[in-house]
């Protein structure tokens, strides 16, 4: 048997399913075992905002690394012959030679070959990281600066401020709180400044977006506007922090993977992502100084390293400000950072509260912290679950809404799966809507064959495409799929065949309404299934998906909204 255990989770497909029974299993070990390193620094914020300390497992590693460890301990422990190993880290090749040889196996452990092009961006990424990334947000700060006189003047009444995200087709519509200032007076919305982050944008493009976003109704601050020069070589002193850092023997299930947590923290693909909230930091440090007075900070929390530096810096810096972590979407529970833990609580690097959409979703909050203040509010991205359906599918032809994931691999594999399954069924078509951050032309290019007559790219509100379709099919799934349920339109989530299959479909649903499918002959009986449903199957549905409103999206109302903005009615 040769086994892959590489950091995207390679895994063989014979082995899927009990890989992610695994990571269920260790995911509260694993937590502890963050927990446990981070008290040895929980006074820096440098490790507050690294990779390791993250948990995030679309970002690090390490989880997929532990998974793969746990995988291998239970193949001995049934017996099964493993003959060789390939990894792509030298640590965790150091760690299981050690490890085979303690149980005197007679196992290869080889690094993985990587292809010309990739080992030519490995010995690329340390001078894009050093020099390169700095750069870019510097050429963002001077293209802030050039246009400062159009910003809007913050008042000196204390405000609050609303962390975002802006993508491309997001701009001046709100992909986050739509629906928020509408319930507000006119001076009440004065007080309100949204902080947004850009995400998917080519530097180029940066003077476009900063003059249209200068020109919007909202109020918006952009943290370049109070950053100063020389916070943006945090990143530098960020590098030479690494370096000095020690870390103690680490144990996980009896093996101690130290050095996989110094791999990660001092290698360059990870690096990076320490930037931005090393930013939010100094961001929240130069607002105090420039005395902007706040009452409420919200933060679009995941709780990624980018969280933790923009709850450090609101935390420490303006100590009477109230801080939200606002959840505003459903997420697999694989996706560990999205749970805080009591060691995150306890050194004030996540809100003060986190607010998740829907009642249902508390317990799961407080997964890693039991004493986590959670409180319920609106969910103004998914209020449209509570209108009255404006569509319904074509009675002609049985349509497909496929939604593919933001990594265009992943995207290509769910298209190639789905061609294979659908081939020569000519009543069927598939809306194909990419993910925001990823364009038709990507995702065409990295098909590279022939693009199936069958498949055809939607753009528009998502909301539209999934009430004239009849089954939404997804993977890497994420609140979407609970969207789509609430309408009582069935889903189908493709399980990864190699790695973690991502489901966010809380256990209480019943499992009727969607499935979890690994390989082409289960996906294409549970399209049949859903095809051939009755019209006492569809009524059924229907019924599921109110109470699955009810239970996970809280309505926005004026009377809501103004309680999670703390203001008087």
């Amino acid at each position: 048997m040769k086994l892959y255990f590489t950091a995207d989770a390679k895994i063989d497909p014979e082995h899927s399913v009990l890989y992610n029974q695994i990571a269920v299993n260790i995911s509260k070990p694993f937590t502890d075992l963050i927990e446990s390193i981070s008290r040895q620094h929980a006074k820096s914020i440098e490790w507050w905002v690294s990779s390791p300390a993250s948990r995030n497992t679309f970002a690090s590693p390490l989880f997929n690394y532990c998974c793969s460890l746990a995988l291998l301990q239970e193949l001995i422990r049934a017996n099964e012959p493993v003959n060789e190993i390939v990894t792509d880290s030298r640590a965790f090749k150091n760690i299981l030679i050690n490890y085979i040889a303690s149980k005197g196996l007679n196992a290869r452990v080889a690094l993985a070959r990587l292809p010309v092009k990739q080992r030519l961006k490995e010995i690329i990424r340390p001078i894009y990281i050093i020099f390169g990334l700095p750069l870019q947000h510097l050429l963002l700060f001077f293209i802030v600066m050039h246009t400062r006189p159009l910003r809007k003047e913050m008042s000196s009444d204390s405000l609050t401020l609303i962390d975002t995200v802006i993508m491309p087709g997001y701009i001046e519509k709100d992909r986050n709180y739509p629906g928020l200032l509408e319930v507000l007076s006119e001076n009440e919305k004065k007080r309100i400044w949204f902080v947004p982050l850009l995400y998917g944008f080519r530097p180029w493009q940066y003077m476009t977006i900063v003059r249209r976003l200068r020109k919007s109704e909202k109020n918006i601050i952009l943290k370049d506007d109070v950053l100063k020069f020389r916070d943006y070589w945090c990143l530098w002193r960020y590098l030479f922090w690494v370096l000095k850092l020690r870390i103690k023997p680490s144990p996980f299930r009896g093996v101690d993977i130290s050095q996989l947590v110094r791999e990660e923290l001092t290698g360059f693909r990870n690096v990076g992502s320490s930037y931005i909230p090393l930013l939010n930091y100094c961001f929240a440090k130069r607002l105090k100084q420039a005395g902007v007075k706040l009452r409420l900070v919200i933060d679009w929390f995941e709780n990624q390293n980018i969280d933790r530096g923009w709850n450090a810096g609101f935390r420490r810096f303006f100590p009477k400000a109230e801080t939200i972590g606002y959840q505003g979407f459903i997420v697999s529970p694989h996706y560990l950072c999205m749970y805080p833990t009591k060691e995150e609580k306890d050194n004030s690097v996540i809100p003060h509260k986190v607010a998740v959409i829907g009642r249902g979703l508390v317990q799961s909050a407080r997964r890693f912290c039991c004493d986590l203040d959670v409180c319920i509010a609106p969910a103004f991205r998914f209020q449209h679950v509570w209108q009255k359906r404006k569509y319904l599918p074509d009675e002609k032809v049985y349509t497909i809404l496929v939604a593919l994931p933001i990594v265009i691999s992943e995207a290509v594999y769910l298209l190639k799966l789905l061609d294979c399954v659908i081939k020569n069924d000519k009543d069927m078509r598939l809306w194909i809507k990419p993910h925001p951050a990823t364009s038709e032309a990507q995702i065409k290019k990295a098909c590279g064959h022939a693009w199936p007559e069958q498949f055809r790219f939607v753009s528009g509100d998502f909301k539209d495409y999934v009430e004239k379709s009849n089954l939404l099919i997804m993977s890497n799934s994420s609140s979407t799929c609970m969207e789509t349920l609430a309408k009582g339109i069935p889903v189908i989530i493709v399980g990864s065949r190699h790695g973690l299959a991502h489901n966010p479909i809380p256990e209480t649903i019943k499992e009727d309404i969607w499935r979890l499918c690994y390989s082409p002959e289960e996906i294409k009986k549970a399209i049949q299934f859903y095809k051939n449903r009755s019209l006492g199957k569809i009524k059924e549905h229907e019924e599921i998906g109110k109470e699955i409103r009810i239970e996970f999206f809280e309505p926005v109302t004026r009377k809501g909204v103004r309680k999670f903005l703390g203001v008087d009615d």
